[in-house]
């Protein structure tokens, strides 16, 4: 980091204020059960409209991957501005939503490290290179893309991974329609929502006792 980055105005948004380090509050709790609820209620609603299957087989079992999942939204915003509380409710939330798309218990456990991966990744990298929640420069919006973009190549290949070879569940002529189903409906609904929102509603929330600039507070 150079000198001018150093003294930016997204430094200072990272940066612990005088008074010392503040501690994990009821707020927090409040918004990690709020994160979660609207997870649930995203990722449930999106799966029950555009759920997928396999292929050539609409009837068949449902595996949680769908073209268009609000979920991450939840996910990446969520750990950008709330931290570990973030990533956490990221990680907890799918087990309900994609009991909707009957979805198993095994097959949402198996996608543990996908979620992880899509949650963690953006609260990571903004921290780490002090980038604006605000999205006031190009490096902001280049690094959140990529960091869509990364976690959510990880979490199609890692679904793929999980359904064909791991747990059998999946045919190979099915594999790609899968993956661009997980792949495509978080990068979709990803560069919607997620642009939109910490666009228009970051200096609300850095403005917020609820916002984590650390991990935990």
């Amino acid at each position: 980091m150079n000198e001018s980055e150093k003294n930016s105005p997204a430094v200072a948004i990272w940066e612990v204020p005088p008074s010392g380090a503040k501690k994990p509050g009821w707020i927090h709790l409040l918004i990690f059960f709020v994160l979660i609820f609207l997870g649930t209620l995203l990722g449930s609603v999106s799966s029950l409209s555009f759920r997928i299957t396999t292929a050539f087989n609409p009837n068949g079992p449902a595996y949680g991957v769908n073209y268009f999942w609000l979920g991450i939204v939840v996910q990446q915003v969520g750990s950008i501005w709330f931290g570990a509380w973030g990533v956490l409710a990221g990680v907890i939330f799918p087990f309900i939503s994609n009991s909707a798309t009957q979805a198993s218990l095994l097959i949402t456990a198996a996608y543990l490290p996908a979620n992880f991966v899509q949650s963690f990744l953006p609260a990571f990298i903004f921290r780490r290179l002090k980038l604006n929640p605000k999205l006031e420069g190009g490096r902001d919006f280049l690094y959140l893309f990529l960091t869509m973009l990364v976690s959510s190549l990880f979490g199609a290949l890692w679904s793929v991974f999980i359904l064909v070879i791991v747990l059998g569940r999946l045919e190979w002529s099915d594999a790609l329609f899968n993956f661009f189903g997980w792949f495509g409906g978080n990068m979709v609904a990803g560069i919607i929502f997620n642009y939109f929102l910490l666009k228009t509603l970051s200096q609300r929330v850095i403005n917020s006792k609820g916002f984590v600039r650390r991990w935990w507070a």
